[in-house]
């Protein structure tokens, strides 16, 4: 009698699992389908962003020939293919087109083009540091101590990157425009600098030599 109930009761469970089976297989499955999906989608993804990348770089250092031979505007053509393209390529193709443009005289144009790199959003601080050093370095010849001030004055604190680029910078705005005390001090700050390198710290002596020159 016991070997009976047993078997009725293995039977209740099998029909148990087997309605549950059926009522959950479509999810199962269709879980089943999503992750060979998505895997199969990842690796695609994978190789479409490999392939991209591959074909921005080939145009980034063919840009980079025609800038070295002198053909700025195919650079700059070459460059501006890069501007839809995936992950960092359209920022630096910017970077580089503003530099060409400063190359051949365009030089208004280049300022703007590196401002805008300057603001841009999602943009590492390094490289906005970069496009802003730039425009100030055109701005020695074509605009006013406020204008390169302006542009990199906030990156002259202890620790940033491009400090000493920038104190050089405002210091040759400063005696440009004939102030010499205050050309003078940001000199005389790379000069004290620990970090300043051989030619930091060279230019910056001359400045200094000039400086006293003229105060006699």
């Amino acid at each position: 009698m016991s070997d009976i109930f047993r078997e009725v009761d293995e039977d209740v469970r099998k029909e148990k699992y087997s309605r549950l089976w059926k009522r959950f297989a479509p999810f199962v499955y269709g879980t089943a389908a999503l992750i060979v999906l998505g895997t199969g989608g990842y690796r695609g993804y994978e190789y479409y962003v490999d392939t991209q990348s591959k074909q921005a770089g080939q145009i980034f250092l063919e840009g980079l020939q025609l800038s070295d031979d002198g053909k700025h505007d195919e650079a700059i053509a070459a460059f501006g293919q890069l501007k839809g393209e995936i992950g960092g390529y359209p920022m630096l193709a910017d970077l580089r087109i503003a530099s060409e443009l400063a190359e051949s005289g365009k030089k208004a144009e280049a300022v703007e083009l590196f401002d805008a790199v300057a603001i841009r959003s999602g943009v590492s601080e390094l490289y906005r540091g970069l496009a802003s050093v730039r425009a100030a370095y055109i701005l020695l010849d074509t605009g006013s101590l406020e204008d390169v001030k302006q542009r990199v004055e906030g990156l002259t604190a202890a620790g940033n990157a491009w400090r000493l680029p920038a104190l050089e910078i405002i210091g040759a705005a400063e005696y440009k425009a004939g102030n010499l005390d205050a050309a003078k001090a940001r000199f005389e700050e790379i000069v004290n600098d620990a970090s300043a390198s051989g030619d930091y710290a060279g230019r910056a002596t001359v400045y200094l030599d000039l400086i006293k020159a003229v105060n006699g």
